[in-house]
């Protein structure tokens, strides 16, 4: 699983590279829709209510345009209606990525402000000149002095791009920038399928051989052994001995030659291979076992 945060600038093009991604097979999900749909949720509806009145609700149905009156109006608001809402979005999101796996893209514009950028792999900037963000937000029926306002409560663009691990600037084309987006998405793609490959070895010779065979055809971009005490059953004794285990970094699209090639290598009738998605790391690591991988 690779789990990827995409945040930045309002109007920069947080939503059309989301799109892309899960036009590529991401697993997109987007916070400011799932928070929407929270401010419906009853015991969110009456602290709503019994904070700002009864007005930003008609006939039980959240006007949000009233709401964000209320919520950017100073920073004591702000505070408030993000404690109510934040936290059963984090615990919905957290839940549904562990079940889903593969790649996941969460586009959260608060991403540093919530404290979001703990629970992923990878964090996304993007960026834009004022002009050009102003100019798509005006497309979508956003006045510049709302935006002006809503800006006021998050964190600089330059402290977020010194934050993140990839920082894009989309200041040309709708083609370029999806050139651009799809080219990092490949990358992604294959970082969420990195793999952890391990099996016992007789000795120590024979791990290292194994391993520089991988190694030598790309097979995985690392290994690491260690010495180990076994015990286990064959043929109808329980053997108790000392064993060599290879544990090796690849990608899903070398897996399966990886193992055969371990197969065919190992000195062992019934060698035990296993393989394991890595669940949690980061950027760069897994960044590294693509492209020695390739």
């Amino acid at each position: 699983m690779f789990s990827v945060a995409v945040t930045g600038e309002i109007g920069a093009g947080k939503s059309a590279l989301t799109r892309i991604w899960g036009e590529m097979g991401a697993n997109v999900f987007e916070l400011d829709t799932l928070a929407k749909k929270y401010w419906s949720c009853p015991e969110i509806r009456e602290a709503a209510e019994r904070r700002w009145g009864a007005g930003v609700y008609e006939n039980g149905v959240p006007v949000f345009k009233k709401i964000a009156e209320k919520v950017y109006k100073d920073f004591e608001e702000y505070r408030f209606s993000a404690n109510l809402i934040h936290p059963p979005a984090m615990v919905e999101v957290s839940r549904d990525v562990r079940n889903i796996g593969g790649w996941i893209v969460v586009e959260c514009p608060l991403l540093y402000e919530t404290g979001w950028f703990d629970l992923v792999d990878c964090v996304v900037c993007v960026t834009s000149t004022d002009d050009l963000r102003m100019e798509r937000s005006a497309s979508r029926g956003w006045r510049e002095e709302e935006i002006a306002i809503r800006e006021r409560f998050l964190m600089g663009s330059p402290k977020k791009q010194a934050m993140s691990d990839i920082v894009l600037c989309n200041i040309g084309s709708l083609e370029a920038w999806e050139t651009r987006a799809r080219e990092i998405g490949e990358l992604m793609l294959k970082m969420s399928t990195v793999h952890e490959l391990s099996v016992f070895c007789k000795d120590r010779p024979e791990s290292r051989r194994i391993a520089s065979i991988l190694l030598d055809r790309r097979l995985v971009a690392g290994t690491n052994i260690t010495e180990v005490e076994s015990m286990y059953r064959w043929k109808g004794r329980i053997n108790d001995t000392h064993e060599w285990r290879l544990s090796c970094c690849t990608t899903g699209r070398n897996l399966r030659d990886a193992m055969e090639c371990v197969r065919q290598n190992h000195s062992y009738e019934v060698p035990v291979v296993f393989a394991n998605e890595v669940m949690r790391s980061n950027f760069q690591t897994l960044k590294w076992v693509v492209e020695n991988c390739e």
